[in-house]
């Protein structure tokens, strides 16, 4: 599961290797709403219009899931992410990433530590990077 950073990151090059390798490894699944996310970020906090056609290449490779289809686990994953250790702070805005990786049984690619404590794993690029290397030697 890769949130909206992640693609940001990849559209301003700095993740891009990482996502190629991960998408190489495992199957790499995104919300709609992370996409339109990315795109909003990129044109109006970056102001760099012309990545947005960049995160539109990197996401074709994906599998885009909408955000209506995880309605029955929006609610629980909100309140997981409201008691989570790691934020507390009544934050639920990833609230359709959570219910994603828990609908499909996936770990969370993100640049942030909301997830932590809410039941999925989640990674760092650095980390990720490892875990691929490491499992590509064995």
């Amino acid at each position: 599961m890769v949130d909206a950073a992640i693609l940001v990151a990849a559209a301003r090059g700095r993740s891009g290797g990482a996502l190629l390798a991960a998408a190489g490894w495992a199957r790499l699944v995104v919300t709609d709403r992370a996409v339109q996310e990315a795109r909003r970020r990129i044109e109006l906090g970056l102001r760099r219009p012309e990545l947005i056609a960049v995160v539109d290449d990197l996401v074709a490779e994906m599998t885009i899931v909408p955000t209506a289809a995880l309605a029955p686990v929006l609610a629980p994953a909100e309140r997981a992410l409201r008691d989570a250790v790691a934020s507390r702070n009544g934050a639920v805005r990833d609230a359709h990433v959570l219910a994603l990786a828990w609908c499909v049984d996936a770990d969370v690619w993100t640049t942030h530590r909301a997830f932590a404590g809410t039941g999925v794993a989640s990674w760092s690029t650095p980390n990720l990077m490892r875990a691929i290397a490491a499992a590509r030697e064995t």
